[in-house]
């Protein structure tokens, strides 16, 4: 049994979103795998190993945020869902890449992905716009829906 003294990665919003994206790219992943596509497969296990440490860093910065509000604080609660907004984005694209290349139902697995990895990038721009970064997730957001249209 774990005692009240272990840390764990709190389940806040930006955790939640890498988590969804790291979701996204297994998708790709497996769509991209039994469809014979293994650099794309590569890619998007690229993609969720990059994005796999952000959970723990965007609760990390969220905290210390709630503790010192410091402007170095809250600069880094825009730029980690800055951060993932971009991969959202990229792994809605490279899901898309893989649906498109999946023959019969094997594609609904990227599809998803695609889904999933557009509404991690909408959430990431959401946290950009809460914490004080404007619009600066729009491009990253964009290309995510453009990615999910195609699905």
């Amino acid at each position: 049994m774990a005692s009240s003294e272990e840390v764990e990665t709190p389940l806040a919003a930006g955790s939640a979103i890498a988590r969804a994206i790291e979701l996204a790219a297994g998708l790709a992943t497996l769509t991209a795998r039994v469809g014979g596509q293994a650099d794309l497969a590569q890619r998007a296990r690229a993609l969720a190993a990059t994005v796999a440490p952000l959970a723990a860093e965007d609760a990390a910065a969220y905290e210390e945020f709630l503790r010192t509000g410091t402007e170095a604080a809250r600069n880094r609660t825009i730029e980690l869902p800055l951060r993932m907004a971009g991969l959202a984005a990229d792994t809605a694209e490279l899901a898309a890449e893989a649906a498109d290349s999946a023959e019969g139902p094997v594609g609904g697995d990227a599809q998803v992905g695609a889904l999933l990895a557009e509404a991690a990038a909408r959430a990431a721009a959401l946290l950009v716009r809460i914490n004080g970064g404007g619009e600066a997730a729009r491009e990253a957001t964009d290309r995510a829906a453009r990615a999910a249209a195609r699905v």
